[in-house]
């Protein structure tokens, strides 16, 4: 069973990485709107368990544009998605 289970979602637009809804141990969920103009999304999680010493932290794209030169010129110019609650 978790000790704690945290994310926080992140989209790309062309203002940059933007945050959206999250979820705090202890406080539940925040939801946002996605932007409207995003390309890209992902899941930022943290997950720290009883049986395990360190902290598993991943992310996961959970949406994509169909536009690939959008999202390429984005990331180049924004980098990658942050890895942080």
């Amino acid at each position: 069973m978790p000790l704690r289970k945290e994310w926080t979602e992140w989209h790309l637009t062309p203002r940059g990485w933007e945050k959206g809804a999250t979820r705090v141990h202890g406080q539940g969920n925040t939801w946002v709107e996605e932007p409207l103009d995003r390309v890209l999304s992902y899941v930022y999680q943290e997950l720290e368990t009883s049986g395990a010493p360190e902290v598993k932290k991943w992310k996961e794209e959970t949406w994509r544009s169909k536009n690939a030169d959008d999202v390429a010129a984005l990331e180049q110019k924004f980098g990658s998605c942050p890895d942080s609650l």
